[in-house]
């Protein structure tokens, strides 16, 4: 019973989110994470002296805090050590990059292998990896909050491009968007809605 036990605890849990669906993850240690739609995570049952969990898609994580076992999320290349926190961390695997908002104490994000090459994040900023190049920027990020909107069904646009924001309600509505004019992608928009708006108004409002 023991070793069935131990095996159970070496099998990796793995939790996903279909697009438009949205959930919440208690792991092994308390922390939560909450998963946007078409996010996948994956966790052992049963940390041991490493918390590390992968991701792939948009995940917001509020981690407890334990200097004995580091908390790392792996995501496209971009390993992230939590030092007690809460951030939104996104995966865009069309636009090769990964986005890190931090909001609240701190991290390390390096690229996987590669920790002595580390940026470390304050509360407000955001660090932008290139998948391709593995390039960080790290910028000041004074809207920080509305990285997480998207938790409580708003999506909020500021100056982003139209690829952008077909991408997002992707995600949220679950249809396919097809852009017949590419030069489309590019032209930029601002506008807060709310996700029970429904993407024909979205859409409407963004055609005017």
């Amino acid at each position: 019973c023991i070793r069935d036990s131990l095996v159970a605890a070496a099998q990796p849990v793995s939790v996903s989110t279909p697009l438009g669906v949205k959930s919440e993850v208690v792991l092994p240690d308390g922390s939560r994470v909450r998963l946007n739609g078409g996010t996948r995570i994956v966790y052992p049952a049963l940390f041991g002296d490493e918390r590390r969990v992968e991701v792939d898609g948009e995940a917001y994580f509020e981690v407890e805090h334990d200097r004995r076992a580091p908390f790392v999320v792996s995501t496209n290349g971009l390993d992230i050590e939590v030092l007690g926190t809460r951030f939104n961390i996104r995966n865009d695997d069309n636009e090769h990059r990964v986005t890190t908002v931090l909001l609240e104490g701190a991290v390390k994000a390096y690229a996987s292998g590669r920790e002595q090459a580390s940026v470390r994040l304050h509360p407000a900023q955001q660090l932008v990896f290139d998948t391709r190049t593995h390039a960080m920027r790290l910028t000041d990020c004074p809207s920080a909050e509305r990285s997480i909107n998207w938790i409580d069904g708003r999506f909020c646009f500021e100056h982003d491009t139209f690829g952008e924001i077909v991408a997002e309600l992707k995600r949220y509505y679950n249809v396919d968007i097809r852009f017949m004019d590419n030069r489309l992608r590019d032209m930029r928009f601002s506008g807060n809605f709310r996700v029970e708006d429904g993407i024909y108004h979205i859409m409407s409002v963004l055609q005017l």
